[in-house]
């Protein structure tokens, strides 16, 4: 019997890489500093009006470590990701990465779940895919993170 297959989208970032099902990309677009946002945490960057929404820009990296710099390289580019809904505020999120994704396909032979003590706020899993480690974020987790800390009271 066939193995059953993901279509997701791997992006690096400055270090490792994030994981994302290619159903929630809505677009890649090249690095556009965002507007700040008054009263925002750091890994907050800005928000951004893409396609008419406002739109948050976040350093993923510096939300799950509060060692990691929002790094912005001559390689940076924003993943606009869909939020599926749990927001009425947030409904798109741009995460800074390094560089182009890759599209992967995903298998039960190629997906290998690291299991870790305790994962990051905002994370699902942390995986190994062909050898290449990856974080897969949890959206509405993500999504309510986010819409808290840019737009909460």
């Amino acid at each position: 019997m066939a193995s059953k297959e993901i279509r997701c989208i791997v992006a690096p970032l400055t270090y490792g890489h994030v994981l994302v099902p290619n159903i929630v990309v809505a677009e890649l677009m090249d690095f556009t500093m965002p507007e700040p946002l008054r009263r925002a945490p750091d890994w907050i960057l800005g928000e951004l009006v893409w396609n008419g929404w406002q739109v948050p820009v976040i350093s993923f990296e510096h939300l799950i470590s509060d060692s990691a710099a929002n790094t912005v390289t001559a390689k940076a580019r924003i993943l606009i990701i869909k939020t599926l809904g749990e927001s009425i505020q947030v409904n798109y999120i741009g995460l800074i990465i390094q560089g182009l994704p890759r599209l992967k396909k995903i298998t039960a032979d190629n997906l290998l779940e690291n299991l870790a003590d305790e994962l990051s706020e905002g994370v699902f899993s942390e995986v190994s895919i062909d050898e290449l480690e990856a974080m897969i974020p949890e959206i509405g987790g993500l999504t309510r993170l986010v819409e808290d800390a840019a737009y909460g009271n």
